[in-house]
């Protein structure tokens, strides 16, 4: 018997089961496993609930004019908490792997390893101070309360949606594990997953902003992938963990580099 089309609701099931540590209590058929590769799309939905999370806590702490500092750490906190922090440790696998082994194969020994290294320390490091003072400084501009919630939680679902972009772009690593129960994209699948979170980004800044902050997650993305091609001829579920913090990095970046926000609700200063 041919196993049932994969439902819409059966998208998003899947999509939270790989991405996240919520709970789904979507039953799947006995004959019809969870297909990864057709939830693809929704990634970004992922990412809207993760920063909703985030952008929430990251409302109510400044709500309670606890320092911008404090305020973005603990909404990276919750986020990471949210995934359970499966992107940090793939960044600081790769960050192993590509800094301490020589062959491919040597690399994704030291990536599959539990523990971590100096390289991945410094990595893990560097990325989340980054990111707590990113979102610490859009705590402290002139933003309300709702605004904050969704444009943290636009930059987490765009974060997810580039990963669509290496898989379409970039062959799964030989020795890859996760990675291998994705694929390809199909086109649609993109535009829809793009809209997901293009829509409320240029509705908090502008079309240009959205059209710039794309083209920079999407160059990110690509020149990762490159990287991984010459590290370990592929990329890996830790390659797109890797991916996600360097996009919420470059988005929240973005907005500071351009100065780009709704005249009524600019940036201080």
């Amino acid at each position: 018997m041919t196993p049932k089309r994969q439902s819409i609701f059966g998208d998003i099931a899947a999509a939270f089961m790989l991405l996240s540590r919520f709970p789904v209590t979507y039953q799947f058929a006995a004959d019809s496993p969870p297909d990864f590769i057709r939830s693809l799309w929704a990634f970004p939905l992922v990412g809207l609930v993760i920063g909703g999370f985030g952008g929430i806590i990251l409302a109510l702490s400044t709500a309670l004019n606890l320092p911008p500092f404090v305020c973005g750490a603990l909404c990276v906190g919750v986020m990471a908490f949210a995934s359970g922090a499966m992107h940090e440790d793939g960044l600081a696998d790769t960050a192993d792997g590509f800094g301490g082994g020589r062959t491919a194969d040597d690399k994704m020994r030291i990536m599959h390893d539990s523990h971590i290294g100096s390289y991945g320390v410094l990595a893990l490091c560097l990325s989340t101070v980054i990111r707590i003072s990113l979102f610490a400084a859009i705590a402290a501009a002139d933003f309300l309360s709702w605004e904050l919630i969704c444009l943290v939680a636009a930059i987490a679902a765009g974060a997810r949606w580039q990963v669509l972009i290496a898989l379409k772009a970039f062959p799964i690593a030989a020795g890859a594990k996760l990675a291998k129960i994705t694929g390809r994209p199909a086109f649609i699948a993109m535009l829809l997953s793009a809209s997901i979170w293009l829509l409320p980004f240029v509705s908090l800044t502008t079309i240009s902003a959205a059209a710039i902050s794309g083209g920079a997650i999407i160059i990110g993305s690509l020149m990762l992938g490159m990287l991984a091609m010459r590290q370990i001829e592929g990329i890996s579920g830790d390659v797109m963990g890797t991916m996600i913090i360097l996009a919420e990095i470059i988005l929240t970046t973005g907005l500071f580099l351009t100065n780009i926000a709704p005249p009524s609700i600019g940036f201080a200063g």
